[in-house]
C-alpha cells in the first residue's frame, strides 16, 4: 500500500533546484534510506514527505500517520546520545504508519546503536531514514540516491547498492571507450572525405578545362556536387558533436575522487609515541580518569572505545595537549596532528594553498602541487576554506596535514566520519590506508574502523 506518493514534484530555494520533476512512492512495511552528497536536498525531501514543506509544483499525497524526527545537534556526547536514544524510542513507540528519521544514529555509542537496530528491524510499519551510516544502510530494504534533483532507486541494502554502482561504473567506462572510438572513426571519415573532395575538385577542374560543355553547365554540376558533399559533412559533424558531448558527460561521471598521499622524506617514529601513567582528570566533581595508564607505539592503529561520556574525546585532547591532566605523567614523542570532529584545523579566512603552506611548512609552489594532488586545481586552490563543503574541507585538511613530505608520526582522529557523506568517507579511508604513520581513533562507525584496519582496541 502506498503511504506517500510524489508525482512530478519540483522544489528549490532561489536558483538551487533540489528536486526536478521527482516521482516516487513510499510503501507500507518498507525500510528506505535516502543518501546523497551534503546539500543535495535529503532533509528537504524528508520535510516534504512529512508535509512540513509544500512543493513548488507537482503533487504529494500522504495517506498515512507520519512521525518525523529531526537531527539532534548537541555538543556533549553523553547527553546528546541519551537524548537521541530517548527521541528514537519515542518515535518507535508512536506506532506511526511511517517514521521519517534524519541521521538517527548520530551521537549513539555502540550499545545504543545496536538497540536502535533491534527496534528498527522489529518495527512493523514504514521507515524512511536519511543517513551516511553504512552499518544502518545494511539494514534497509531500498536505497534512494538523490543527485542533481533526480532520484535513483536501488532495491536492496548497502552491499546491493555498491554492486549496482560497480556495474553502472563499468558500463560508463565501456560507453566512454566506445565514444572515444566513434570520435576517432568520425574524425577519420572527415579527413578521408576532405582529401577525396580536394582530389575530386581538382579532377573536375581538369575535366571542365578539357570538356566541350559550357562553363555554365560545368559550374552547375560542380555546385550540385558541393551541396551533396556539404550535406554529408553536416551529418557527420552532427554525429561527431553528439559523441563529443557524450564523452564529456561520461568523463564527468567518471571523475575520480581519490587522492594520493606522498611518501614521507623521513622514516616514521617507530618507538613509543605516547606514554601515560597514573593519569587523573575530572570535570568538577565528575572523575573521568583515575590512575589511568596507556602506551602507544609507532605504526599502531588504536581505537579508543567506551560509552558516551566515558572520556574518549577528553583522552585525545590530553594527548595532543589541548587539556592538562590534574595529576599523572603524559609524554609524547614525534610529530602529532589532531583532526577534531568539526574539522576546525584550518583557518577559515585563508585559502586552501595558504593553509597548506602554514601547516605543512612548504613553499607556495609546493603547496599548489599538494593542493592539485588533493583535487584543488586552478581557482579551486584559491578558495577560502570557510566556503568549502564538508567533503572539500576534509580533503583540504588532509592535504595540509598529510600532503607534504613531513607527515605526522601520529594522527589523532575524533569521530572523523561525523557529518560526512559516503563519498567523502571513502576518500578518507583511501587516504588513511595510504598513510603509514600511527593512528589513534575515536569512532562509532564500525565499517570505517574495519576498513582502515585498526589493530588494537582500548576500552575506557
Amino acid at each position: 500500500m502506498a503511504l506517500i506518493s510524489l508525482s512530478n514534484v519540483f522544489f528549490g530555494y532561489g536558483d538551487n533546484n533540489l528536486l526536478d520533476g521527482v516521482s516516487i512512492v513510499f510503501n507500507t512495511h518498507e525500510r528506505v534510506a535516502i543518501i546523497g552528497d551534503n546539500g543535495c536536498g535529503k532533509t528537504t525531501l524528508l520535510r516534504l514527505l512529512a508535509g512540513d514543506l509544500l512543493p513548488d509544483s507537482g503533487n504529494i499525497v500522504i495517506n498515512a500517520g507520519v512521525y518525523m524526527l529531526n537531527q539532534i545537534n548537541i555538543s556533549d556526547s553523553k547527553s546528546g546520545g541519551e537524548q537521541q536514544m530517548f527521541a528514537l524510542m519515542r518515535a518507535f513507540d508512536s506506532g506511526a504508519d511511517i517514521l521519517l528519521l534524519d541521521e538517527p544514529t548520530n551521537n549513539l555509542d555502540r550499545d545504543a546503536k545496536q538497540k536502535f537496530f533491534n527496534r528498527l528491524n522489529s518495527y512493523s510499519n514504514g521507515v524512511v531514514v536519511v543517513s551516511h551510516d553504512r552499518e544502518l544502510l545494511q539494514q534497509v530494504d531500498k536505497i534512494i540516491e538523490l543527485n542533481n534533483g533526480t532520484l535513483r532507486v536501488y532495491g536492496g541494502n548497502y552491499d546491493f547498492y555498491l554492486e549496482q554502482k560497480r556495474i553502472e561504473n563499468e558500463n560508463i567506462v565501456s560507453r566512454y571507450t566506445d565514444a572515444q572510438k566513434s570520435i576517432a572513426r568520425l574524425n577519420n571519415t572527415i579527413n578521408i572525405a576532405q582529401n577525396t573532395r580536394q582530389h575530386h575538385e581538382a579532377k573536375q577542374a581538369k575535366d571542365i578545362a578539357n570538356s566541350k560543355r559550357s562553363r555554365l553547365e560545368a559550374n552547375a554540376l560542380k555546385g550540385k556536387s558541393q551541396q551533396t558533399e556539404a550535406k554529408k559533412r553536416a551529418v557527420i559533424q552532427k554525429k561527431l558533436t553528439q559523441q563529443m558531448d557524450l564523452q564529456q558527460s561520461l568523463s564527468e561521471q567518471m571523475r575520480n575522487e581519490t587522492i594520493k598521499i606522498p611518501m614521507p622524506n623521513k622514516p616514521f617514529y617507530s618507538k613509543e609515541l605516547v606514554q601515560i601513567s597514573n593519569l587523573c582528570f575530572a570535570y568538577g566533581s565528575k572523575q573521568i580518569f583515575n590512575n589511568f595508564d596507556f602506551t602507544m607505539y609507532g605504526g599502531q592503529r588504536v581505537r579508543i572505545v567506551g560509552k558516551n561520556g566515558a572520556g574518549k574525546s577528553t583522552l585525545l585532547k590530553i594527548i595532543c595537549g589541548e587539556l592538562k591532566p590534574q595529576s599523572g605523567v603524559v609524554k609524547t614523542f614525534g610529530k602529532i596532528a589532531y583532526i577534531n570532529q568539526d574539522l576546525s584545523v584550518l583557518d577559515k579566512n585563508k585559502t586552501v594553498v595558504e593553509n597548506i603552506m602554514e601547516i605543512s611548512g612548504c613553499l607556495k609552489h609546493d603547496a599548489h602541487m599538494i593542493a592539485a594532488n588533493f583535487g584543488f586545481r586552478g581557482d579551486a586552490s584559491q578558495q577560502k576554506c570557510g566556503t568549502l563543503s564538508g567533503g572539500e574541507l576534509l580533503k583540504a585538511t588532509l592535504a595540509a596535514i598529510l600532503g607534504g613530505d613531513s607527515q605526522p608520526d601520529l594522527l589523532i582522529l575524533d569521530e572523523p566520519t561525523n557529518n560526512l557523506e559516503i563519498k567523502s568517507i571513502s576518500v578518507l579511508e583511501d587516504a588513511l590506508n595510504q598513510y603509514r604513520g600511527a593512528i589513534l581513533l575515536v569512532s562509532h562507525d564500525e565499517m570505517f574502523v574495519k576498513n582502515i584496519k585498526t589493530d588494537k582496541e582500548v576500552n575506557i
